[in-house]
């Protein structure tokens, strides 16, 4: 599977120091947060609830937890390798949809934030 091949030949070329880099972002641009929104789904991270920008109940924060739990583990280049692409569940393929849909989820946009989320967005 070519595009499979050339997801993981993406994330072979990032360190462990190019992840650090992503983590360090205070404020990510929206295409890395979706990066971030995907792994969590694909890895069953849950979203800390925050308080909406416009006052009005809370939304969904995948980033800080995203930051803790997969962004902070040494070992996350080798759990994105060697994941189980043949047994993704079915919510995490309806959760992560609308965000392939996004314009900004295009590796091409997240390139000009990050290497490293580029790399992790073609996974």
């Amino acid at each position: 599977m070519p595009a499979l091949d050339a997801a993981v030949d993406a994330l072979s070329k990032l360190s462990k120091g190019d992840i650090t880099e992503v983590k360090a972002m205070k404020t990510p641009p929206g295409g890395v947060v979706l990066v971030a929104q995907a792994l969590c789904y694909f890895f069953g991270v849950k979203p800390n609830k925050v308080p909406a920008p416009d006052g009005k109940g809370k939304v969904d924060d995948f980033w800080e937890p995203a930051k803790k739990e997969l962004l902070g583990d040494p070992r996350l280049l080798d759990r994105l390798i060697n994941f189980d692409k043949d047994n993704i569940s079915e919510d995490a393929m309806k959760k992560v949809k609308p965000l392939y849909d996004d314009p900004n989820f295009e590796p091409e946009v997240i390139k000009k934030a990050s290497i490293a989320a580029m790399g992790i967005c073609k996974w």
